[in-house]
């Protein structure tokens, strides 16, 4: 372990999260001091630490102590990747980003030995990267099949359907089924495939691959307001699921803060005159 001017250090590392609310970080180091070194390259770029230099800077510290990695530029990438998926709190497509990076630094520093193929064994099946899977699922506690989903669902997804991902308007499940197209399919199909519920977006992939997008836009229409029922019809399940857990603690509604009571007397207002005015439909295809 050495120690560095912060002034010297270099925060080009694309990987790096500056600009985070460090001052948790910041109580820290005042109370038990830098635990974690920085961890930087021979040439001072720092590849894991961000948010403990910016902690530092803010706290006036003048240096720090740091890990230096005589690597190559795929370690050291490695090194900056398993800092992000360690420490930080990363979306589902960040997540499956770095995944997918990892892995293929992972094989171009450890190439897999095929079997050479015989006439009793023409061809065997290779697992390259279970190295790999196991030594992520150790560090960042996902199962080896959650990881290569995760990868294999960043692979197949095109860009339009990874922004209709960030935007919020497709769900993981839906992101699943489309996948499962061709990526100048998936940008034929996304904006039907919105407002699709799963089973329906099955169906409509099924078809696509077999009869073309638009004979399966034809066979699964998107009824209206679809996407809006998805998304009561999540929430719902999920404060039923709430009040059954209290249940069995033995409380009861009226039992809650005055506030809950009066979004929940609000609910059902809202539902009973959505009923009465046939607004608001309750098909049981969304229930």
């Amino acid at each position: 372990m050495q120690t560095r001017k912060l002034t010297d250090l270099k925060a080009t590392n694309p990987y790096l999260r500056m600009g985070t609310d460090v001052s948790d970080l910041e109580k820290s180091i005042k109370t038990v001091g830098l635990i974690a070194p920085l961890v930087i390259s021979e040439d001072n770029v720092i590849l894991a630490g961000a948010r403990r230099y910016q902690a530092l800077l803010n706290l006036g510290f003048t240096e720090a102590a740091v890990t230096v990695i005589d690597r190559g530029p795929l370690e050291r990438e490695l090194v900056s990747i398993d800092e992000n998926l360690v420490r930080k709190d990363l979306s589902k497509m960040e997540i499956e980003s770095h995944l997918r990076r990892a892995r293929a630094i992972y094989l171009e520093l450890n190439p897999a030995v095929e079997t050479p193929k015989t006439e009793d064994a023409p061809e065997m099946e290779v697992l390259p990267a279970e190295g790999f899977l196991n030594m992520v699922s150790e560090k960042t506690g996902l199962s080896p099949k959650q990881i290569h989903e995760a990868i294999k669902r960043d692979e197949m997804s095109s860009p339009i359907v990874k922004e209709a991902r960030k935007n919020g308007e497709l769900s993981l499940s839906q992101t699943n089924e489309i996948v499962k197209l061709s990526q100048k399919d998936q940008l034929h199909a996304i904006e039907h495939v919105k407002e699709l519920p799963v089973r329906d977006i099955k169906k409509f992939v099924k078809i696509a691959n077999k009869e073309g997008v638009e004979k399966a836009m034809q066979a699964t229409p998107a009824e209206p307001f679809s996407r809006e029922y998805l998304e009561i019809n999540a929430g719902l399940k999920k404060l039923l699921k709430k009040f059954k857990q209290l249940e069995l603690e033995g409380i009861e509604t009226e039992d809650f803060p005055e506030e809950t009571q009066k979004l929940l007397t609000e609910l059902q207002i809202v539902t009973n005159s959505t009923t009465k005015t046939g607004s608001y439909s309750t098909d049981s295809t969304y229930a």
